[in-house]
Order: structure tokens, then C-alpha cells, then sequence
């Protein structure tokens, strides 16, 4: 074989070896991206929209928001378009809610929206979960129509907390579930010294300034969402492993940013007292995390 036929052969099989190994890698990495399994997933609507009846929009003054309205700092004001939009989507965590303009967070609206009244008789019959999903159909189409929201799904690894056992171990115990709530079953009661009925929570603020938890045979996945305004911008994911139901009592915590302006400058924080009270831990971890990431927003439309 002559040397100039050669010179031709070579880069041609290294170009061939080059390409294959680049197709390699990208096979490789669509399939380590379409691994990632994402947690805290949002509400995908099935089925044809829900439109409520009837809905206003009314912008409310930025300083009657603030006297309405006292939350930690990392989370928005219920009165926000964004809290709005996480309600409509199911979002645990602010995070979870991606891009957008300023003014979803800081300006205030109240927003309310009639059911029409077939879809209303109808859910008196269903259970609260499907109630649920009815509503954020309701308000993923007044999103659309009236703030001309346009956005889409993601997965994207965060920085999170995960919650998983201490060292020490569990140090509640599994208690029974909580009777299913049935259709046409009376709401709970909540009372002043009344027990919280099987399946609630509450938390208080005490005359020290300090947050107060307790909760009847409740799911330790709930514990993260409760506990998110003080563990800082950071979902908290549960991978404690445990799914039964448990009683806490009295867990006592200072608020993230207030232990100095309490009463009681020994308050433990929400992470010492998960540990020393529950047997729990908060571990800085980055995990796979469904988002909505918004594309475009409008301010609403008048009514």
C-alpha cells in the first residue's frame, strides 16, 4: 500500500474511533439524565380544563400586606402571585417555582375565584385529595387566562436538606394511622386545650417568641413541609425511610434569624431541637427536584 493511500486511511479510521466514542458518551448521558428520578414532584392537570365561574383580582397596598402578613423572609407572602402560583402547581418550597419578574413576589393581590356550582355539589361527595387537584385546575386556568402564565416543566438537582435519623436513632415511636376522613364526615374540631384530632398538627408561637409543634399520627413526609420556613431557602426532602404515622409533642424551636430577639437565648435551633426531641437530623445534600420554570407572566388583566 503506497504511503499517500496510507495518510488518507488514518484519519479516516481515527475520525471513525472519534465519533464513536463521542455517540458513546452521549448515549451515557441521556441515559444518566433520563435516571434522575425527581422528588417533591408538582400537579400535572389530566383531563379538560376547570374554569371557576367567576373570578376578581384586586390589588391590595404594600403596608396593609405587611401588617396582614408576618412570614420569615425567605418565604413569600401568601398574598403573592407566586404563593398563588405554587398553590395552583402544588409546590412545596419557593424553589420549586423558577424565574419571573420581581413583582410576583412582591406585589399583593387578593384573589379569589367562585366554583361553579355543579363542580361545588360534586365535590361534597369526593375526598379532600381530589377536591385539591379540582381547585388547582381552577387556578392554573385563571393563571392562564387572566396573568397569561405560560411555563413548563423541569427536573434540576438542588440544594437541599434531607432528613434522615441521627445517631442515636428514632426516639418517637409509630403510632396507628388516622381513620379516613369520609365524604359527609364532620370537620375536626379545634379547641383551646382540646386534643388535636388523629391526622392534625399545629403550630403556635409561645410568650417566649418561640415556635411551638404538635402533631397527632402524622406522616414524618409532612414534617418537611412544616418545618421549611426555618430551615432557610433550602427544600427539605425526607429520606428518613420511616412511612407509618407518629405523635410529637411540644417541640420547641427558635425561628430561623430570631434566636438573639427571643426571651429565651438557650432556645435550641430547629436543627438541634430535630435532634435532641425527635432523633432526627437535617443533612446539606443536592437532590433531583421537579421545578416550574415560568417562560412569560403578565400583571393581571382588570376585572
Amino acid at each position: 500500500m503506497g504511503s499517500h493511500l496510507w495518510n488518507k486511511l488514518v484519519p479516516m479510521r481515527v475520525t471513525c474511533h472519534l465519533a464513536a466514542a463521542l455517540a458513546l458518551l452521549s448515549v451515557t448521558a441521556s441515559a444518566q439524565s433520563a435516571e434522575l428520578k425527581p422528588e417533591l414532584l408538582l400537579f400535572h392537570p389530566s383531563g379538560p380544563p376547570l374554569s371557576y365561574e367567576v373570578a376578581t383580582i384586586k390589588p391590595i397596598a404594600p403596608d396593609t400586606a405587611a401588617r396582614a402578613v408576618r412570614l420569615p423572609s425567605n418565604l413569600p407572602s401568601p398574598l403573592s402571585v407566586r404563593r398563588y402560583i405554587m398553590d395552583a402547581y402544588g409546590a412545596m418550597y419557593p424553589a420549586q417555582i423558577v424565574g419571573g419578574p420581581d413583582w410576583l413576589t412582591k406585589d399583593a393581590y387578593n384573589i379569589k375565584g367562585k366554583v361553579p356550582d355543579d363542580i361545588e355539589a360534586a365535590q361534597q361527595s369526593m375526598k379532600r385529595q381530589d377536591r385539591i387537584e379540582q381547585n388547582r385546575r381552577m387556578q392554573q386556568s385563571l393563571l392562564a387566562d387572566r396573568f397569561h402564565l405560560k411555563a413548563h416543566f423541569e427536573t434540576r438537582v438542588l440544594s437541599v436538606y434531607e432528613l434522615t435519623p441521627a445517631k442515636g436513632g428514632l426516639k418517637i415511636t409509630e403510632v396507628p394511622a388516622p381513620p379516613e376522613h369520609k365524604p359527609g364526615d364532620p370537620q375536626p374540631s379545634f379547641g383551646p386545650g382540646a386534643p388535636l384530632p388523629p391526622g392534625s398538627s399545629m403550630t403556635t408561637m409561645n410568650s417566649n417568641g418561640l415556635r411551638v409543634y404538635n402533631g397527632r399520627a402524622i406522616q414524618m413526609s409532612l414534617f418537611a413541609r412544616i418545618f421549611s420556613g426555618d430551615a432557610g431557602d433550602r427544600p427539605i426532602v425526607d429520606h428518613a425511610g420511616f412511612t407509618g404515622y407518629f405523635d410529637v409533642t411540644d417541640l420547641t424551636w427558635a425561628p430561623l434569624g430570631d434566636a438573639g430577639a427571643t426571651n429565651s437565648p438557650d432556645a435550641p435551633s430547629l436543627t438541634v431541637a430535630l435532634e435532641e426531641k425527635l432523633g432526627l437530623k437535617l443533612v446539606p445534600a443536592k437532590d433531583p427536584i421537579e421545578v416550574l420554570v415560568i417562560d412569560s407572566i403578565d400583571r393581571p388583566t382588570p376585572d
